[in-house]
């Protein structure tokens, strides 16, 4: 089984909304797919998922998060994501993400961007254009909120 962890940034809009910061994956199988999800990745050896979830949102979006510590992650759980991979979720509030000055890794093939895009979505936007098994992860966020 692969696991996979990641941070789900939010914020409050000026309307008061709640968004969520989430990226689109990079190469020609996304190039024309609407799909945005938060930035995770795969967990190395001897890595918390705390740790992985750090590592792989600085990785894919170039924000340093040095001023996070573990223990400022909002636990969300898990969902098994499909018959191969289990996703570990972590929320954090930062609002101040500029998804115009992210840029991504290259993907393992080192011809495309991990991530080609990002932005900020209310939830519901996000859950049109999301995986489904995320939902939840979102909708925890949203009733810590409230």
């Amino acid at each position: 089984m692969i696991y996979s962890a990641g941070i789900i940034p939010f914020r409050r809009n000026n309307n008061g909304e709640i968004e969520f910061f989430v990226g689109h994956p990079g190469g020609e199988m996304w190039k024309n797919r609407n799909y945005w999800a938060f930035l995770k990745g795969g967990v190395e050896e001897g890595e918390t998922w705390q740790d992985t979830a750090l590592r792989e949102f600085t990785e894919e979006s170039g924000v340093s998060l040095s001023s996070i510590s573990k223990n400022n992650l909002i636990a969300l759980g898990t969902v098994q994501q499909n018959k191969h991979k289990i996703v570990i979720a972590f929320g954090a509030y930062l609002p101040d993400i500029d998804p115009n000055e992210c840029h991504s890794n290259m993907a393992d093939n080192g011809e495309n961007l991990e991530i080609d895009r990002y932005a900020w979505f209310n939830f519901d936007t996000l859950k049109n254009i999301t995986h489904p098994t995320h939902i939840g992860f979102y909708e925890q966020i949203i009733d810590l909120l409230k």
